[in-house]
């Protein structure tokens, strides 16, 4: 406070001569001044003002310390009841031998089995003649003239073997397959399933206890403002 005072009771700036000379008029009269005066403008004056400022009002709380146990209970989780159980049925595979074709017999026309031979047969048979011719002097001679036989070979097919039929069996063809077969019937059956029970703890109150009073104070804190202590001039 004391500087804001030195600093309210300078109103005008003084300027001590003696640096440079200066001069004062006076009613139109020059001369040397002994000292100038300048007017000049004050800034306004603040200053930092603490107030109390409550937080939280005060209050008055009542707590009672009953005395509580954990007592164990006996709840039922789920009732019993009947459900039923099913067995589904157990297939397997077996392998069976089935007919796919019987056996039958055929019949096969073997054709006959024939060869080329070749004979040499007679044509004309040879034997003795007589034949009629001239001489050397034109006398008519009668000669006995031998002539060999006149044969030709011929070729004919000869039967080595007759035709015939041959019987042949083809005997009966089977393949081995594999069929589902039921090993085991689906059943089902009744089941009762017994009621679950658990264990709960519970809280019980045994006695109410005592009974408590607290008074708490106000919280008061302390609250900063500038204010405004003289307006500048």
């Amino acid at each position: 406070m004391r500087t804001v005072l030195a600093a309210a009771g300078a109103a005008l700036a003084v300027v001590v001569a003696g640096s440079a000379p200066a001069f004062a008029w006076h009613d139109g009269c020059g001369g040397r001044a002994i000292e100038c005066y300048d007017k000049v403008k004050l800034p306004d004056v603040y200053a930092t003002q603490a107030r109390p400022v409550v937080v939280r009002s005060g209050y008055r709380e009542v707590v009672e310390t009953p005395v509580v146990v954990n007592r164990a209970e006996k709840v039922l989780v789920s009732p019993g009841r009947w459900r039923e159980e099913l067995t589904p049925a157990v297939y397997g595979r077996r392998s069976e031998r089935v007919l796919v074709s019987p056996a039958s017999r055929t019949y096969e026309d073997i054709p006959a089995e024939t060869r080329r031979v070749e004979e040499t047969v007679v044509v004309h048979p040879g034997g003795v003649s007589w034949q009629h011719s001239r001489g050397l002097f034109g006398r008519e001679r009668l000669c006995k003239v031998a002539t060999p036989p006149v044969t030709r070979t011929v070729a004919r097919d000869v039967v080595v073997a007759p035709a015939h039929r041959v019987a042949r069996d083809v005997p009966a063809v089977y393949h081995t397959i594999e069929r589902p077969v039921v090993i085991q019937q689906a059943s089902s059956r009744r089941v009762y399933e017994a009621p679950m029970y658990g264990t709960v703890l519970r809280q019980v109150v045994v006695s109410p206890g005592q009974r408590h009073i607290f008074d708490h104070a106000p919280v008061v804190a302390t609250a900063y403002q500038r204010v405004l202590v003289r307006e500048g001039g």
